[in-house]
């Protein structure tokens, strides 16, 4: 048993570079570098999108994507499908912001990026509660500018995790995906330690990423099953993320698309 769970954390860990070579930081005010967000990058058909969480795409035109290991910044262009909330952000069910980025942007960005592919994108995901899951952002406490060579610099959150049920939160719990965040065991891969884990503002719209257990064998990439919006305030032990087919649906919506149907829900 101990053989098999070696290989399984073995794989998880051989899936970082893939899923960070499609996750990007998205940075506020281009003095400063204050760090507001993440994103995902993937690909659908012929479209090249950026994913992000509805909230960080609220400040859109002030955005901007580091490049060339943080030396330089991109501003991202594109058709920008977001929901305009009818109260506050905060009380929206939806929280999803999908960037159609143009032919200059993804010229841009393709040296220092990749785009996931449509295989890899898994929707009508059955919950797994085993240890299967990473959340992969970029905290804002984990982010600083350098000084002396005016560039950006980050370390990514890795959190492997489970899902959790919970009933105790206003949320929907078929669009939502709610996962364990246990701060006090966290992976520190600075020190190779588990330690205290980091303040989660700035993580918003990362990737959520599920490992199939019974794949170990398997060369098999990690799946995107959705995007990480929130950290509760109700209970800190609980990060939460938008199912991925929700941007999928979306776009199938708009005729963008042609992708697989969620068997889950869908937006008319």
């Amino acid at each position: 048993m101990n053989n098999v769970i070696n290989k399984i954390v073995e794989r998880q860990i051989n899936s970082l570079p893939l899923i960070n070579n499609v996750t990007c930081t998205l940075l506020k005010d281009f003095s400063d570098y204050k760090l507001d967000g993440t994103g995902v990058f993937i690909k659908i058909g012929s479209l090249h999108l950026l994913v992000s969480a509805a909230h960080v795409f609220d400040n859109f035109n002030e955005l901007f994507i580091p490049i060339d290991n943080g030396n330089f910044l991109i501003k991202p262009e594109g058709q920008l499908i977001i929901n305009n909330p009818k109260t506050k952000r905060s009380h929206d069910k939806l929280d999803i912001g999908i960037l159609i980025l143009d032919k200059i942007s993804v010229d841009d960005l393709k040296n220092d990026y990749c785009f996931l592919a449509e295989e890899d994108i898994l929707i009508n995901h059955k919950l797994d509660f085993l240890n299967s899951y990473i959340v992969y952002g970029y905290p804002s406490t984990w982010s600083k500018k350098s000084q002396s060579r005016n560039s950006f610099h980050t370390r990514p959150f890795i959190n492997f995790t489970k899902s959790i049920r919970t009933e105790n939160l206003d949320k929907d719990n078929v669009l939502n995906i709610f996962v364990e965040y246990d701060r006090k065991n966290t992976v520190n891969f600075k020190s190779k330690k588990f330690s205290y884990g980091p303040n989660l503002y700035g993580i918003s719209g990362c990737g959520l990423w599920y490992s199939n257990p019974l794949d170990y064998e398997k060369e098999a990439n990690p799946k995107l099953v959705g995007i990480m919006i929130e950290w509760s305030m109700k209970n800190k032990k609980i990060i939460f993320g938008t199912r991925i087919d929700a941007v999928t649906e979306i776009l199938r919506h708009k005729k963008l698309v042609d992708f697989p149907e969620s068997d889950l829900f869908s937006f008319i």
